[in-house]
């Protein structure tokens, strides 16, 4: 393999993650899945009953399911007014200069909020969304950019540049490859596959040290797969942990629900993985410049800071996914329910259990990427961080 120039090798890499889009839309025009091809003949029936004159009186309203077409306006709170109950009515006033009452469903706006409204024109209903928060979130994300690119130069663009490829995977392959009935956890450790290869061979480049990280990555998401495998294999799990994917289950019946679940939690380790893999080759990479020193030092030396590394990462891991439940966490203290019979909730055991994954994942990237970056790349590695040919005179070979 060390004769394969590295190139090729992370050239097919990057070709087989970036074709992964056009497969996608391959299989939404060639394959329907059963629940797909069942939807469009119950659709058809249920066309073939409605009176003619029926489906005419409806205008734009989707006759199936009873749905109205609906349009998302922006407006500006102009006024606030209370009635005779004591509760809040808002003058909205829209972009085009009109004024509507709206109600905000106990949500306290102000003079001067901005807000999403949805709009029924066959009813000419208007309905609050949501205050918009847009303007924060770019202001948020300007002083993210900002500071990624005055610490990192020109690297910061190579690694915005994966981290927009990569958000583009996500929302225009896998979820809808999910939403149309593929296997969950084969689309997720694809789209891992393409992740790494992205966010690693298009910020580091295409060499040996970004190959020895992509290796280790992968094979940490492969061994993370194979426990979720067994754990759900032994568990008797549903997949209906909350309210979000219990409503997914009502609009598309048979969704794998458990598999979902599964993806999630390996998408959520793709994160921190290159991470400790590129930290492990750069280490192996300073040391191997030290010429007094066997590989099998070099490895115990990589592996010891490994294992500082992984201690502060299991606990970013894990204290990343309790912010996110925090709430939950509070109902749950407030219930007088046995602990041993807690944690065998199913929406608590999935947060545990994606914890306990992620920490194995991590754990083993460690010494499987330090044994391939000393024991299998050690001379690529030292050649590519070479700047002066005669300083690579003399290897590791013992």
């Amino acid at each position: 393999m060390q004769k394969l120039p590295q190139t090729i090798i992370s050239f097919f890499i990057l070709i087989f993650g970036m074709g992964l889009p056009f497969f996608n839309l391959w299989a939404q025009e060639n394959i329907n899945t059963p629940e797909e091809n069942t939807l469009e003949y119950s659709a058809q029936e249920n066309a073939d009953d409605i009176p003619e004159e029926s489906i005419e009186n409806q205008g734009q309203a989707n006759t199936i399911g009873g749905s109205f077409e609906s349009e998302y306006l922006k407006g500006t709170v102009v006024d606030v007014q209370e009635n005779e109950e004591g509760f809040r009515d808002y003058i909205v006033r829209l972009k085009n200069g009109d004024l509507i009452y709206l109600d905000s469903y106990g949500e306290r706006l102000e003079r001067g909020t901005s807000v999403f409204i949805e709009h029924l024109p066959d009813q000419d209903v208007y309905n609050f969304v949501t205050v918009n928060r847009s303007t924060q979130i770019f202001i948020i994300l300007g002083i993210f950019i900002a500071a990624i690119v005055l610490l990192t130069k020109k690297q910061a663009f190579r690694s915005l540049g994966s981290l927009f490829l990569s958000m583009l995977l996500l929302f225009l392959v896998l979820v809808p490859l999910l939403l149309k009935g593929y296997p969950p956890v084969l689309i997720a450790t694809l789209f891992g596959f393409c992740v790494l290869s992205l966010s690693i061979f298009i910020t580091h480049g295409f060499n040996k040290q970004s190959l020895v990280s992509f290796l280790g990555s992968f094979f940490s998401i492969i061994v993370a797969v194979v426990i979720l495998e067994a754990v759900v294999q032994n568990t008797l799990l549903t997949g209906i942990i909350n309210e979000e994917i219990q409503l997914l289950s009502f609009d598309i019946p048979g969704l794998r629900l458990v598999g979902i679940i599964s993806a999630s939690i390996v998408i959520g380790i793709l994160g921190v993985l290159d991470d400790i893999t590129i930290t492990q080759v750069a280490v192996v990479r300073e040391l191997s410049s030290d010429h007094s020193l066997s590989k099998k030092e070099i490895f115990l030396k990589a592996l010891n800071v490994g294992k500082d590394h992984i201690s502060a990462l299991v606990n970013t891991l894990v204290f990343a996914y309790v912010g996110a439940v925090l709430p939950m966490m509070m109902f749950v203290s407030l219930l007088e329910i046995p602990f041993y019979v807690l944690v065998s909730q199913e929406f608590i055991f999935i947060e545990i259990i994606r914890s306990l994954v992620g920490a194995i994942a991590l754990a083993l990237a460690v010494p499987v990427t330090t044994w391939l970056a000393v024991y299998v790349f050690l001379e690529a590695i030292h050649k590519d961080s070479c700047t002066v040919e005669s300083t690579c005179a003399k290897y590791h070979k013992h």
